[in-house]
């Protein structure tokens, strides 16, 4: 088969990279972020990190799409995706059962496969961090979203470090904004900047791209707000501080049936930003603190698939797909006649000698 990747976003590489690895060895695959060369390819099967088929639809109108999300926070937009796709991945059985609950439902079917990017962490990778951590040092992650009446970054503001020490000087921290914060919003990332100028053992991820993964790994506690990695972080079970925005009612993306809002036990809420010295204190010297309510959840949305397989299962579906697509797509998936093919495979080879960001991977 012909198969696409359009990563949206560059985050979005440290989820459809690993699939895309493994799946050039059997299918064409063309890995690009140009809509236009994607459209030229014609895949029987596009794989996507963003919830944009609509889009991509009346130029592509047989291609099947595959949707693995790039969270798992809800923020109003989980629904339209799941309702725009044709096969949607999801962590459990629970999780397929809230989509419908809530209205939601693949024009093909979900896939039950467990989550994508969290393969590393369930695995136990331990990659290296870019900075060295002192010894008897904890590690505090602070890792904001980036969506302003969410976020907690400016009601920590330049009084981060004081806020998240308190008295303590044995608390290395750590700053990951969200991808999109360096864009949206530079003045915080020239805030958090200036902090690690100001302050030993403070450090700040050079680039907001860099998957979160093993700054999880490293913290020994997680700070954060409506991000998605509070949910990853339940892979870990290790404790975390909730903080909670005033203005979040009033944001058109809040959905109190969404996970990061509906779970929000699974750590200690902060409304007064006076209070997180003390609640960062206690969480590192009693790491079990929730921790009855952490094994609830992350039960009820991983199950039992964490053992790091999440993108074999999602490959193993998509070489299967020939024999599982809707009838009005199984002409289409045995097309392209070798003569076509060879044509159509000149011109790819001429598109990636001038797009640098295309891989054409072929059988």
């Amino acid at each position: 088969m012909r198969i696409g990747f359009l990563p949206c976003n560059k985050f979005h590489g440290t989820i459809l990279g690993p699939i895309h690895e493994r799946l050039r060895h059997k299918h064409w695959c063309l890995y690009t972020e140009n809509r236009e060369a994607l459209f030229d390819f014609q895949p029987h099967v596009v794989i996507m990190a963003e919830a944009i088929f609509g889009e991509l639809r009346p130029r592509l109108p047989r291609t099947l799409f595959v949707h693995t999300r790039h969270g798992l926070a809800s923020k109003m937009v989980s629904y339209q995706g799941a309702n725009e796709c044709d096969y949607l991945c999801v962590t459990s059985d629970f999780m397929r059962d809230w989509y419908q609950q809530g209205g939601a439902k693949p024009r093909g079917d979900f896939w039950v496969i467990g989550y994508v990017g969290l393969d590393p962490l369930f695995r136990g990778d331990t990659p290296p961090l870019p900075f060295q951590r002192n010894p008897g040092q904890k590690t505090v992650l602070y890792a904001p979203t980036f969506n302003r009446p969410f976020s907690s970054a400016s009601m920590l503001g330049d009084r981060l470090v004081e806020l998240i020490r308190g008295p303590r000087q044995d608390i290395s921290i750590v700053i990951k904004p969200h991808p999109l914060v360096a864009e949206q919003s530079p003045e915080w990332m020239e805030t958090w900047r200036g902090l690690v100028r100001e302050h030993e053992n403070v450090h700040l991820t050079a680039d907001a791209n860099e998957d979160v993964m093993p700054y999880l790994r490293a913290a020994d506690a997680l700070i954060t707000d409506a991000s998605s990695v509070q949910l990853y972080y339940l892979a870990l079970d290790r404790p975390m501080i909730l903080i909670n925005n005033p203005e979040r009612f009033n944001c058109e993306y809040f959905d109190p049936r969404g996970f990061e809002w509906s779970w929000r036990d699974m750590g200690k809420q902060i409304d007064n930003m006076e209070e997180l010295p003390a609640a960062v204190s206690s969480a590192l010297s009693d790491p079990r603190l929730n921790s009855d309510r952490r094994t609830h959840y992350r039960k009820l949305l991983f199950d039992d698939l964490t053992d790091g397989k999440a993108v074999a299962r999602l490959c193993q579906n998509v070489d299967t797909l020939a024999s599982t697509a809707p009838a009005d797509h199984l002409s289409y998936l045995a097309s392209m006649p070798a003569a076509r093919l060879a044509a159509r495979k000149v011109k790819w080879a001429a598109r990636r000698a001038v797009q640098g960001i295309t891989r054409l991977c072929p059988l």
